[in-house]
This record gives C-alpha cells, sequence and structure tokens, in this order.
C-alpha cells in the first residue's frame, strides 16, 4: 500500500481504528462546543511546527496563549511536521509541549491539546497506511539514531524491520569502509589485514536464514548518519529484493522505496541549509539509474522503474493531507451529523505547506467534494514579507496574529 492508495482509501472513508477512537474521545468535549457565529460549518486547524511555534532553537512566547484560544473556540487542532527525528509521536508531543509551555509568558489556564494524539510527524501515517501490511514482511528501515528508529517501527507493529545498520554490519562486506573505519586502517588491498591465494578466504560468502527472505519495502524514516551505507544498501535491494542471492533480479519489480519527507534543505544551527532528506533521495535517484546503467539494464526502462518504486509522504504530498483531513475529523463527535468541511493550515513554507493547500484544493475540486483548504502564511519562518506566497489565502506576522484571523473569519 503506498501513498496513492492510501489517498483512494482515505476518499472513500476507512473503519475507525482503536487510535482513531482514542483520538475522537480526546477531542469531542472540544469539537462538541466548536461556535462558528452561526455558521452551520465545522472547522479544524493544521500547524506547522518549525517557523510558527519555534524559530531554530527559540520558541515562540505567543503559541500557548494562541492554541488555548483556539481551545476554547472549541477548534479541533494537529501539528504536523515534515520531521521527527525517529521520535516516537508522545515522546516528541511531550517535548513540544514542554517547550510551549516553557516560552509563555503566561501559561496558567486550562492547557490546549498537545499529546501523541494530535502530533503528526513526518512518518506518522505509515502506522495506519502500512503497518498492517508489513507487519510480518522484511523492510530495510533507514534514518538515525539506530535504537529511536527501531522503537517507531515497533510501535507501527514492524516485526521484521532491520536496520540499515545492522544489515551491514551482518553482511561486512556490503561497505567496504566500515572495517577500514573502525580499526583506523586503510581500506585498500595493500594495507588490510587479508592475506594468501584466491580463494584461500571465505570473506563475504557466508550465508544467513533472513537471506532468502525477500525484502517487502525500504522506509526512509529521517536522515540516515551514514550516506553511503545507506544508499549502498538501499540500491542493492533495489537491484534485488534478495540482494544477499543475486545481484540483479529483473523477474522482480523493484521494491517500495518510502520517503517520509521531500525536503532537501532544512535550518539547522549552520548559518546556511543544510542537506535534507530530499537530497538523500536525489542522491538515491542517481546512484540507482547508474547501477542499472553497470549492470545494462536498457536506458529506456529506468524511469518506469523508479516510478514503480520510489513513494513520496509528508507535506505537501496529497496522502499527507489526506491524512491530516482524516485525523481532524476524527476529533468531531460521530452523533453530530456534520463532517469537517473547512481546514486551515498555519505554517511558514510556500513552497510545503501552501503548496499542500493548493493541491488539497486541486484534489478536492476534481473530485467535487466541498472541502476546502485556506492556507495562513506566517512571517517568522521560511517566508519573508515580499516573497512569492504561492496563493496563501493571507499572510500575518505569527502564530498569535494567524489565530486570532481564524477566529475573526469564523465568527467567534
Amino acid at each position: 500500500v503506498g501513498a496513492n492508495r492510501l489517498a483512494d482509501a482515505l476518499r472513500h472513508g476507512l473503519t475507525p481504528t482503536a487510535e482513531a477512537q482514542v483520538c475522537c474521545a480526546a477531542m469531542s468535549a472540544v469539537s462538541k462546543k466548536q461556535k462558528t457565529g452561526g455558521k452551520d460549518r465545522l472547522v479544524a486547524v493544521a500547524f506547522d511546527i518549525d517557523g510558527v511555534f519555534k524559530y531554530g532553537r527559540e520558541w515562540s512566547p505567543d503559541g500557548f496563549e494562541a492554541l488555548q484560544k483556539l481551545h476554547n473556540a472549541g477548534i479541533p487542532h494537529v501539528f504536523v511536521t515534515n520531521g521527527g527525528g525517529g521520535l516516537l509521536e508522545s515522546t516528541y508531543a511531550a517535548g513540544f509541549a514542554s517547550k510551549v509551555k516553557g516560552a509563555a509568558a503566561n501559561a496558567s489556564g486550562e492547557v490546549p491539546l498537545m499529546s501523541e494524539e494530535n502530533m503528526i510527524l513526518s512518518y506518522s501515517p505509515w502506522k495506519r497506511a502500512l503497518g498492517p501490511q508489513l507487519a510480518n514482511r522484511r523492510v530495510l528501515l533507514v534514518g538515525d539514531p539506530r535504537e529511536k528508529v527501531l522503537q517507531v517501527a515497533q510501535s507501527y507493529g514492524l516485526k521484521k524491520a532491520v536496520h540499515y545498520q545492522d544489515y551491514a554490519k551482518l553482511h561486512h562486506t556490503i561497505n567496504p569502509f566500515r572495517a577500514a573505519k573502525e580499526d583506523g586502517a586503510s581500506h585498500t588491498a595493500v594495507a588490510n589485514a587479508a592475506e594468501g591465494p584466491i580463494g584461500s578466504h571465505s570473506v563475504g560468502t557466508a550465508h544467513f536464514a533472513d537471506d532468502d527472505d525477500p525484502f517487502a519495502a525500504v522506509l526512509v524514516m529521517c536522515d540516515p548518519y551514514e550516506w553511503f551505507e545507506a544508499l549502498q544498501c538501499i540500491v542493492d535491494i533495489l537491484c534485488s529484493p534478495t540482494p544477499a542471492n543475486s545481484e540483479y533480479d529483473a523477474s522482480v519489480p523493484p521494491v517500495p522505496v518510502h520517503f517520509s519527507n521531500p525536503d532537501v534543505l532544512w535550518k539547522a544551527q549552520h548559518p546556511y541549509a543544510r542537506f535534507g532528506q530530499g537530497a538523500f533521495k536525489i542522491a538515491l535517484r542517481a546512484l540507482y539509474k547508474t547501477r542499472l546503467r553497470s549492470l545494462r539494464v536498457p536506458e529506456e526502462m529506468h524511469d518506469d522503474l523508479l516510478a514503480s518504486s520510489f513513494r513520496q509522504w509528508g507535506k505537501p504530498t496529497d496522502a499527507t493531507f489526506r491524512f491530516l483531513e482524516e485525523r481532524l475529523r476524527e476529533y468531531c463527535p460521530p452523533t453530530s451529523g456534520q463532517r469537517v468541511e473547512n481546514f486551515y493550515m498555519v505554517g511558514d513554507n510556500p513552497a510545503s505547506d501552501i503548496e499542500g493547500v493548493r493541491r488539497a484544493n486541486i484534489f478536492h475540486k476534481s473530485q467535487g467534494n466541498a472541502v476546502t483548504w485556506s492556507g495562513v502564511l506566517v512571517q517568522t519562518g521560511v517566508y519573508k514579507e515580499g516573497d512569492e506566497t504561492n496563493g496563501a489565502t493571507t499572510t500575518v506576522h505569527g502564530v498569535a496574529e494567524a489565530v486570532e484571523w481564524i477566529l475573526k473569519k469564523e465568527g467567534v
């Protein structure tokens, strides 16, 4: 099940899961008291995090009060980020809540919902969309820290997830530089410890029981620390789902590779933007095509092989926005007889947050749906006054003004 299939499933409606029922219970009291100026409509809000609630290492002093106002108006909200850092939603939400509350000038009164129920990380949709299908299938897990991403995979029900570093250690000739790095030696033949005539070594020929079990998918959850090792492992698996047994298997299509976010660059502590997961995808694409050429796979097949394998998630993809809609609708009481059709996205990035809004509106219009998204662009992150807005509904200074604008528009 990939991004396109999720979009189809969400469009036709999904049976509420236990997780969905928890979400509904958590927010039903809020949504029941939603007041929108007497209008016969329900609304909900999705917030980006970076550039909205935090700016680098600094947190907005206005975030807590803005969320309180939304909560008091009975308008459900979620947080959605293209990050996650390989953390559990509960862990990320706890840290987020602590920072937002700690930065507030006045954190008294009822605390608005900031928990795993309404925290959507870049890979959060995978729990529902991929977890059931891959629960007992072998998958390669890419991302670091190793222990954290394995914990997330376990929480998603992925019983046979293999971390790329563990796979490379087990098959230690995959990465010719690993042993040299650990020993502080050179990887060249004249400098390594191997001696003897040809055929006298069995290095790299060991066979393990799992080697006959084909990989069903590759999940790029977050940025890997070891790009070379991760890229080599994925390319090997793309060429053959049993890479320890064969170099290339033309009898089967390449396994799906799921990327949790498309961001090529991101703002870290360095004064200039750093490469992100989108850059890793670009590198993987180039190396896979290069490897196909070396295997003499006809050039005209390359793009089709890539298109059948690479699956993109995260903002601004349709799959992630359908997931946002599903999650926000779960917060409405099932007996209300109404469904949320009006969504707001508060973000700082025209190419991610507002592009997602633009695509969502195109999708719903093409389906004849009454659903509308409005993009509220803040000036505290990527977007600066005077930049191209990509069709944002409005631009405001920060999160406080964004919430005020939404409440005013809804007549609250």
